[in-house]
């Protein structure tokens, strides 16, 4: 197998998506600024809390974090980081999404790989539902690696629930709303469905994460594969050179009547 042209069609793959997954990425960011500023706005409205006391979570629960890796190659920096804080949690309970995570872990719920994320998300949004509407957890993480830039990309661990309460902006949440029907009906709705657009937002957000460091990793894979292959044809010319120069001494010396290893 050559391995050069292995990695130059990694390479090539990376490529062709990377700049597709920057663009999702950054689309993606500013929306998800809007919907979860209304999410939150809507779960820690205070007459929602002091009246209805909807959705409050006991401290006393385990939470509930999802890690999410890359089954990609040459993405072993990517999975190393996220899977650094999943070997080190034993605490809570854990969805593990990604075949490079070591999912043999306590407590794991759920584990599937990229690929089984993509065509059965209904087992994730199955755990998140059950999560909410039992009030299993404490609180709910995503754990991957952000995009930010080209150059910046770094582990994330976010807490997509509950929703933080903003102390420069307590006042926002006076607002009175006018809800017709069940209104936990609704507010149980709002958050599973925002809770599922985090999620599924974080795996894009991964993609193009580990696009670009895969990307990254085999341009310079293949920068080092060809400096061994120039240090390789530059010992060939050196071994042929000292073996043209002795057949030509061996030459030179049987004309003079001495044999070749006479000397």
């Amino acid at each position: 197998m050559n391995i050069k042209l292995v990695v130059k069609a990694m390479n090539f793959h990376a490529l062709l998506h990377v700049e597709s997954a920057r663009k999702k990425a950054k689309k993606y960011f500013y929306l998800e600024q809007e919907v979860s500023g209304l999410i939150e706005m809507i779960y820690n409205n205070r007459n929602f809390i002091l009246d209805k006391h909807l959705l409050k979570v006991k401290p006393s629960k385990p939470e509930l974090n999802i890690y999410i890796g890359s089954d990609l190659g040459f993405c072993g920096s990517i999975n190393a980081q996220v899977d650094s804080l999943l070997v080190a949690d034993d605490a809570s309970e854990k969805i593990v999404i990604g075949k490079k995570l070591h999912a043999n872990r306590p407590n794991v719920l759920l584990s599937m790989t990229r690929e089984m994320f993509d065509e059965n998300y209904a087992a994730v949004e199955e755990q998140l539902e059950r999560s909410i509407l039992e009030l299993r957890h404490s609180a709910i993480n995503v754990i991957y690696n952000h995009y930010y830039s080209a150059s910046d990309i770094s582990l994330y661990k976010k807490q997509i629930f509950p929703f933080p309460i903003k102390k420069q902006a307590e006042n926002q949440y006076t607002e009175d709303f006018v809800v017709e029907g069940n209104i936990q009906d609704l507010l149980l709705s709002l958050v599973i469905s925002y809770l599922n657009y985090e999620v599924k937002i974080a795996a894009v957000n991964s993609f193009a994460s580990e696009n670009i460091m895969r990307q990254n990793a085999t341009t310079e894979s293949l920068k080092k594969i060809d400096e061994w292959q120039e240090e390789e044809l530059r010992e060939l010319r050196k071994f042929l050179k000292q073996k043209t120069f002795k057949k030509v001494l061996d030459g030179y010396l049987k004309t003079k009547g001495f044999g070749g290893n006479d000397l």
